[in-house]
């Protein structure tokens, strides 16, 4: 499973989504031989949440809508969303 590392905490990738800024769709896969394009074709998503999954087009023409969680002291925490946007 996908993971990132942020702030010392190990969080795993709970969901493979990405955003098209062309037609407005986001796209899901939710499993390993899930692929899906939105529908101008610009981006696409396969292989769900294992590793080894895929974006596929410009990443100019998307934004990530993937989701990532740790379980701290027994709660789930998940990863604010401006984490996975670089800086600069």
């Amino acid at each position: 499973m996908p993971s990132i590392l942020y702030a010392g905490v190990e969080y795993v990738q709970v969901r493979h989504a990405v955003f098209c800024k062309l037609c407005n769709d986001t796209v899901e896969s939710v499993s390993v031989h899930d692929f899906k394009m939105c529908s101008c074709g610009s981006v696409g998503v396969d292989g769900g949440t294992v590793a080894g999954n895929t974006v596929i087009g410009d990443r100019a023409n998307m934004e990530s809508r993937s989701i990532y969680c740790a379980t701290v002291g027994g709660k789930k925490v998940y990863l604010p969303e401006d984490a996975l946007r670089p800086t600069g």
